[in-house]
C-alpha cells in the first residue's frame, strides 16, 4: 500500500493541475469529484468511508486522462478502486458494486444477459481450431449480442490471420470486480480464467481496451511468449487505429480532443451503474464533440460504441473488406 499512500499524498498537496481533465468533474462541476477531491477524500476517509465518500469514489471511469496531465503520472483510478474496496469492507458500498459481485458469484460475469448462451451461439458458427491466438470477446461485446465478436472473427479470417474463440470459461476478464471494490474476488476469478486457457503460451486479442489492460497489469502472469493485444489509446497506442481507419474510409476527421488528449465516453469504471446520470452527461458532452466533426463516429470499444451510438472500427473494417453483414450478423 506504500505506493498508493504516496500517490495519495502527491495528489493531496498538488494545486489541482489535472482538475480540467476529469470527465466526471467536467460533467458535474463538483470539486469533490475532481481527481484531487476524490483522492483527498479517500485519504481522509481511511478504512471507514461513509456513504457520501463512497459515492465520490464512484465518480471515476478509469479513463486515465488525468494521468496525462499529472507530473507524477499518478494512477488515480487505482487509488479510487482501493478506496471502493475500503467502502465494501466498511459496509458503505454502493448497491451497484454489491450487485456486481453477487452476479459474478452466480454467473461468472456482471451482465444480465446470458453470456454463455451468446458465446455458444457465436462459437456454433465457427470452425474448431487448435490455434493459440484467440479472440477474448469480453462481457461488453457478448452482452450486445455477439455480432462484434462475429465481425472480428470474420475480419481475421479474411486477412489471413484467423483467430480461435476463447472458451466458455473466458467470458469476462473480471475487471468489473476491481471497479466494484472486490479485489479478492477478482483475483480468484482471474486465476480461474487464466488456468482455463491452458499451460502454454497464448496470444489474446481483446475487443475492449480495459480488458486488455487488466489482463496485462492485474492478472496472474501468462506463460512466457504470450501476448495481449488491442489497438487503443488506453494501451498507449494512438497510431494503429487511425491507420486502419484511414485505409477504410475516404477521410478521417478528428474531434477537438483526440489522441492522448481524447475525452471519455463515460461507459467504464461501472459509472453507468453507479452514477448513471453522470455517465449520460459525459456521453452527451462527447457526442457533441463528435457531432461537430460532421461525420459518422467510430470507436474501438464496445461500451463506447453503445454509449455514443458509434460504429466499431472492427465493423468498419468488415465493410471495407467487402464482407456481407449477413455473413456475421445475427438474423433480425
Amino acid at each position: 500500500m506504500n505506493d498508493l499512500r504516496r500517490a495519495a499524498e502527491l495528489c493531496e498537496f498538488c494545486p489541482k493541475m489535472c482538475r480540467f481533465s476529469c470527465p466526471v468533474s467536467e460533467a458535474t462541476f463538483r470539486e469533490a469529484l475532481s481527481p484531487w477531491g476524490k483522492v483527498s477524500l479517500a485519504a481522509l476517509s481511511g478504512e471507514a468511508p461513509g456513504s457520501s465518500a463512497s459515492e465520490a469514489f464512484a465518480g471515476c471511469t478509469g479513463c486515465l486522462r488525468c494521468q496525462q496531465y499529472c507530473a507524477h503520472a499518478n494512477d488515480v483510478p487505482r487509488v479510487l478502486y482501493a478506496a471502493r474496496a475500503s467502502s465494501v469492507r466498511a459496509g458503505t458500498a454502493l448497491a451497484a458494486w454489491t450487485r456486481t459481485a453477487e452476479r459474478f458469484r452466480s454467473a461468472g460475469h456482471a451482465e444480465e444477459v446470458d453470456l454463455l448462451a451468446v458465446h455458444r451461439d457465436v462459437s456454433a458458427g465457427e470452425t474448431a481450431t487448435s490455434s493459440r491466438t484467440m479472440l477474448f470477446a469480453g462481457c461488453d461485446a457478448l452482452a450486445q449480442g455477439g455480432d462484434l465478436a462475429r465481425a472480428a472473427l470474420a475480419v481475421a479470417r479474411e486477412l489471413g490471420a484467423p483467430l480461435g474463440l476463447a472458451g466458455e470459461t473466458a467470458l469476462c476478464c473480471g475487471l468489473k470486480l476491481v471497479e466494484a471494490g472486490h479485489p479478492d474476488d477478482f483475483t480468484a476469478h482471474a486465476t480461474a480464467v487464466r488456468a482455463s486457457l491452458g499451460p502454454g503460451p497464448v496470444n489474446l486479442v481483446f475487443l475492449t481496451p480495459g480488458c486488455a489492460r487488466a489482463v496485462r497489469e492485474k492478472w496472474p502472469p501468462l506463460p512466457a511468449g504470450s501476448r495481449v493485444e488491442h489497438i487503443t489509446r488506453g494501451l498507449a497506442e494512438v497510431t494503429a487505429p487511425r491507420a486502419l481507419l484511414a485505409a477504410a474510409v475516404e477521410e478521417v476527421r478528428e474531434p477537438i480532443r483526440t489522441g492522448v488528449d481524447t475525452s471519455c465516453c463515460g461507459a467504464a469504471g461501472l459509472l453507468p451503474r453507479s452514477l448513471p446520470e453522470v455517465a449520460a452527461s459525459i456521453a452527451t458532452l462527447r457526442r457533441a464533440e463528435l457531432t461537430a466533426c460532421a461525420a459518422p463516429p467510430v470507436t474501438a470499444s464496445p461500451a463506447c460504441s453503445s454509449a455514443l451510438g458509434a460504429e466499431d472500427l472492427v465493423v468498419l473494417l468488415a465493410d471495407w473488406l467487402g464482407l456481407s453483414r449477413t455473413t456475421w450478423r445475427r438474423p433480425s
